[in-house]
């Protein structure tokens, strides 16, 4: 009996890997998804990213003590407009909502995957210092 189900069990095994041998293999599967997909780019890179952050961010009249990131997740479409903005990581309300503010102003170069333009994530983030942004590893100091 014990001969039998082994048998059975090395019958049924290679009948499996046979059938997995017609699929693609597993790295064959991820060979093609690795089908150069760059992300969505911001003009003048991390600078100008920080530059336009800077530019653009409307620091709060009503300064709260707080300290921390913001991180925004932002959807791009096909022709580089953000499409749709999520806070993922927040401080407080009317920080996050500038934020949001900001990041649907920005404009992109559209992701690739090959050739063709698609979707793309990115993630901004906002560092925030005394309640204000500030990119600089210092606290922020009124004068």
């Amino acid at each position: 009996m014990r001969q039998i189900t082994l048998l059975f069990f090395i019958l049924f095994s290679s009948i499996l890997k046979a059938q997995f041998f017609f699929d693609y293999s597993p790295r064959q599967q991820m060979e093609q998804r690795k089908e150069r997909v760059t992300p969505p780019l911001f003009k003048g890179g991390e600078e100008g990213v920080k530059s336009f952050l800077l530019k653009n961010f409307n620091q709060p009249k009503i300064r709260e003590k707080v300290d921390g990131r913001i991180v925004v997740a932002v959807i791009v479409n096909s022709k580089g407009n953000v499409e749709n903005t999520q806070v993922v990581r927040s401080l407080t309300k009317s920080l996050d909502t500038e934020a949001i503010k900001v990041c649907r102003k920005m404009k992109f170069k559209p992701a690739t995957s090959g050739k063709k333009k698609v979707r793309g994530r990115v993630d901004i983030t906002f560092p925030i210092r005394n309640g204000r942004l500030s990119f600089l590893n210092l606290p922020t100091v009124d004068v």
